[in-house]
């Protein structure tokens, strides 16, 4: 099938299809003069993303559906229904505020709430501005999970240190970039970026063979004059710098690792990886 006939049945853009197969949903095949053949089957999950991506589903829980044939769909929605439930009790507490209900009434029913709350959400509650934006980003696909007991003394050291730390300082002008930045990545967007890193460390081979193209890019630009001389450059030298100086790599990673199973599991797997990425490199 045609791409064209592909819009027609299924009422999504080309840019959209485009997407859809860089991700890696959809594997047309290509032929010799570029146009490129869409199977029955990329016509059938390209009808389900359409469906799912209406309903607010994100590519990776996408991209998860489709690999499983459909079982992880229940997990999704228990996912959902489990923030349609946080969000009714938010409002039911801030009904209570309107009220005028006590004080002590409204914080017994905060501190119920708090129990439910994500690692991740504990961490931009107690760190928010820029500070904890540049630092749990990265984490976000490793913190979507309720703090354990035995993770909680690790968490309150993990707050505990990043409270004592120096100010990090940010100009005016990289305040603003960091807003331009981030205000272009919604949360699902975030998702999708972090599922991309999981799949690297998951299969690093793979990952490696179907994005050859974007890493050698991407080292080129790496050490081309236009980054070197951005504000992006500046600001990930004056992170790294500041991290080093405090330490942050042998204090903060070990106790995340502690409260997150998760991000152990991957930092033992980020860690084959690079192995691997570096020996493919400079073979």
């Amino acid at each position: 099938m045609l791409r064209s006939e592909i819009q027609k049945e299924t009422g999504l853009t080309r840019k959209a299809i485009e997407y859809y197969e860089d991700k890696g949903l959809i594997h047309p095949q290509k032929s010799e003069n570029g146009y490129r053949d869409y199977s029955t089957k990329d016509l059938e999950i390209l009808k389900k993303v359409s469906i799912f991506r209406k309903l607010g589903m994100s590519i990776s829980e996408i991209n998860q559906c489709i690999s499983s044939g459909g079982d992880t769909l229940s997990s999704v929605l228990r996912k959902k229904e489990h923030q349609l439930e946080v969000d009714e009790k938010r409002k039911a507490i801030l009904e209570m505020v309107v009220k005028g209900e006590s004080n002590q009434l409204i914080n017994d029913k905060i501190s119920l709430l708090e129990a439910e709350e994500t690692i991740y959400e504990k961490l931009e509650i107690a760190f928010p501005g820029y500070f904890g934006q540049m630092l749990f980003a990265a984490y976000q696909p490793f913190l979507n999970e309720p703090l354990e007991n035995d993770g909680k003394n690790s968490f309150y050291k993990y707050i505990d240190y990043l409270d004592r730390l120096p100010s990090f300082e940010l100009s005016e002008e990289e305040k603003k970039y960091i807003e331009k930045l981030s205000s272009h990545f919604d949360m699902e967007t975030l998702k999708d970026i972090n599922q991309a890193k999981l799949d690297a460390v998951n299969n690093p081979e793979k990952w490696m063979k179907d994005n050859e193209d974007a890493i050698s890019s991407y080292e080129s630009y790496k050490i081309s004059e236009e980054y070197q001389n951005s504000l992006m450059k500046q600001i990930q030298e004056k992170l790294k710098n500041f991290m080093k100086e405090n330490q942050y790599y042998e204090i903060a990673i070990p106790l995340i690792r502690k409260f997150s199973k998760s991000y152990d599991n991957y930092y033992k797997k980020l860690l084959k990886a690079n192995e691997q990425y570096l020996n493919n490199k400079y073979q």
